[in-house]
């Protein structure tokens, strides 16, 4: 399938930030996407009509499927996406979904500790291919998941060492954001001064917004290099 006849489906949480990098890639190299907001009650629609699945992240916790449907009914998307062969992608939430799927526990941190801000990812020896130095690159989540059964960690960190895993070339999951640049985290910044929980303080939105702007550069880089490999086995 060549690039001007693929077509993608973003899986996103919430609604009106269409101006990441992973949109931004897609329509500069001529690759369709379709949009999906389960949260809002969209239905899933059937993922072999697509070259590849996108699930980004999200407030609620793979672990919510008794107080939201759309969380049951995102993990039996997610599980047909595996069943039909469908290449994915998930990112945060979208990798733990994953992970649940693949059997996996997706928990908060033994020490109650949580990523909030730029971290270092760090590469994994064995596989250079995917990352091939240390990136800063946004976090922003308090569970973390059990390296699936089957699959390969492919990146780590500190805190939360299974940072990235792959069932294989078409099908893996990060726990960071490398689709979110300096304008899309100026909307969910003023997003998370109008929750009544969770809220950051003015210095810490200035240093993320500061280290945004300081690792754009790099992170752009790889997502670009990411995609087009991902991309192009997905063909």
């Amino acid at each position: 399938m060549s690039g001007s006849t693929q077509r993608y489906l973003f899986v996103k949480h919430s609604e009106n930030w269409n101006m990441d990098r992973c949109t931004r890639w897609m329509e500069a190299n001529n690759r369709a996407v379709d949009w999906c907001y389960p949260v809002s009650d969209q239905p899933f629609p059937d993922p072999a009509g697509y070259s590849g699945v996108i699930v980004f992240g999200g407030a609620n916790s793979a672990n919510d499927c008794t107080d939201h449907d759309w969380v049951r009914r995102e993990l039996s998307f997610v599980e047909a996406c595996l069943e039909q062969d469908t290449p994915y992608f998930g990112i945060c939430l979208g990798a733990q979904m994953l992970a649940r799927v693949l059997g996996a526990r997706v928990q908060p941190h033994d020490e109650e500790i949580k990523e909030v801000g730029f971290c270092r990812v760090d590469p994994v020896p064995e596989h250079p291919q995917f990352l091939g130095e240390p990136l800063t690159v946004m976090q922003w989540h308090s569970e973390g998941f059990e390296l699936p059964s089957g699959t390969q960690r492919i990146a780590t960190g500190d805190e939360f060492p299974n940072q990235a895993y792959a069932l294989n070339d078409k099908v893996l999951g990060v726990q960071f954001h490398p689709e979110v640049n300096a304008e899309v985290l100026a909307i969910w910044h003023e997003r998370n001064r109008q929750r009544p929980t969770g809220r950051l303080n003015d210095e810490q939105r200035a240093r993320m917004m500061k280290d945004a702007h300081a690792h754009d550069a790099s992170i752009t880089h790889w997502l670009d290099g990411f995609l087009t490999r991902w991309t192009n086995s997905c063909a």
